[in-house]
């Protein structure tokens, strides 16, 4: 098995990575409540005060506009955020969480935090220190979509 891992490349490995975590992350959820892990993500970000703005958070999460106004709807729908008018910007608006919203994150955020715990513990300090740099520069690197033709990768 490991021989056959060896030969995918190296963004493969990272995608069955993503759908392993988010199927994970998907089981712990609903073992917690109902919330699909789009919601879980936005009502996050939020919670965090990572990003100021719809676009922001959007951006943060890296939804395209339609699953972001749709899972921002369904949230509404549920009480969990209210949508607010922004105070610079008419183009955009402001996400805050309701005090149901707030009482989710609240229910919601050991659980997960654990699981990052679980996952982390899975790697020695140093090599999460490393996995923290290498995802910053991927991440950093798959923002270019002028990609230089002919290099050893």
């Amino acid at each position: 098995m490991a021989r056959i891992e060896a030969a995918f490349p190296l963004s493969f490995m990272i995608h069955q990575l993503e759908m392993k975590l988010g199927a994970q992350a998907r089981a712990l959820l609903m073992k917690h409540g109902d919330l699909t892990l789009p919601q879980w993500r936005i009502i996050r970000v939020i919670g965090m005060d990572a990003a100021d703005g719809s676009t922001a958070i959007r951006k943060v999460l890296g939804f395209d506009k339609s699953q972001f106004s749709k899972t921002v709807s369904q949230l509404q729908a549920r009480s969990l955020v209210e949508v607010l008018d922004h105070p610079t910007d008419r183009r955009q608006f402001r996400l805050a969480l309701t005090d149901e919203g707030r009482a989710v994150l609240c229910r919601l955020t050991p659980e997960l935090d654990a699981r990052n715990n679980f996952l982390m513990q899975a790697l020695s300090s140093e090599e999460r220190s490393l996995i923290r740099s290498a995802l910053m520069k991927l991440s950093l690197a798959a923002e270019t979509t002028d990609i230089p033709t002919g290099t050893d990768t």
